[in-house]
């Protein structure tokens, strides 16, 4: 399906959208509407491929307000569903400067495994009416709102650090919880908008406490396993800035932040996680 985007159907009625940036947007299908959670950065034509998947009624949620997960609201008629907290960053992260940053960066985009760049962007990309698209209309919600899909129900949580307004979807009978980037083995946490390592902590052990077995997390592949908060919280109560390595940073360059990872692990190694941290969010 599509022409930029790869389309995996990895449970009945759960599809994932993955893309050349590696950023993955999630449509969940009902009997009555579809919700596609996320919107990556709208390199390609997401709406496109959306319906390539489903012509249902469709709702739109975004997990925080970077432009790497809403930057392709502006491709849709419906408007995007996003908490409060998040609204001044997300005006702020699809201006036209951070969409011009954002084209730029992908026209260098630097591949995982042998280092060298290349431009993922598409062909025909109209860069101008990119960068002036903006972020369209926005709707706020809440904690313990309900998407009612018909079969399926995703349930609105906080799960606030990496920004102060991201937000988690759980389908209680289908044990799926999708995180965004709010909990994941690589966590960002030196942002000016992020919040403070204590926060993020709190963040893990309500997470704990959900009734979900698999985690879908906005920059991995692979469905996580809920043990992996394990992890996770023993990289976050056990962390030592002075262990850590410079992490520099093209967002923000004047930001000393330094990565610290879970000691005794490769990253490789199922049980890695890593926190990019600054002075300013510890406590």
């Amino acid at each position: 399906m599509g022409d930029y985007y790869q389309v995996t159907e990895w449970r009945e009625g759960y599809y994932r959208i993955g893309s050349p940036e590696n950023v993955f947007s999630e449509v969940i299908i009902g009997t009555d509407k579809a919700l596609l959670f996320d919107t990556g950065y709208g390199f390609g034509n997401l709406a496109k491929t959306v319906k390539e998947i489903t012509d249902l009624p469709l709702i739109i949620v975004n997990s925080h307000g970077h432009v790497d997960h809403c930057g392709g609201n502006y491709q849709f008629d419906e408007p995007g569903y996003l908490h409060p907290a998040d609204m001044e960053l997300s005006y702020s992260h699809t201006s036209e400067k951070m969409r011009a940053l954002s084209v730029e960066q992908a026209k260098e985009t630097r591949d995982i495994l042998t280092g060298e760049k290349h431009n993922i962007l598409p062909e025909k990309f109209d860069e101008d009416s990119y960068i002036t698209a903006g972020i369209g209309d926005l709707i706020p919600m809440e904690e313990g709102q309900i998407f009612d899909l018909g079969d399926k129900k995703l349930e609105v949580v906080g799960l606030p650090g990496h920004t102060p307004g991201s937000v988690g979807l759980l389908e209680r009978e289908d044990e799926i919880l999708f995180v965004g980037d709010a909990i994941n083995a690589h966590l960002w946490l030196f942002l000016p908008e992020s919040l403070k390592l204590s926060d993020y902590i709190a963040t893990l052990h309500k997470a704990q406490e959900l009734p979900f077995s698999q985690m879908v997390q906005a920059h991995h592949p692979m469905i996580a396993e809920k043990d992996v908060l394990t992890g996770y919280l023993d990289t976050a109560e056990n962390l030592d800035i002075g262990k850590g390595h410079p992490y520099p940073n093209a967002i923000f360059p004047e930001i000393a932040s330094v990565i610290c990872a879970r000691e005794g692990y490769d990253f490789r190694d199922p049980g890695f996680s890593s926190i990019v941290i600054s002075e300013e969010h510890l406590g």
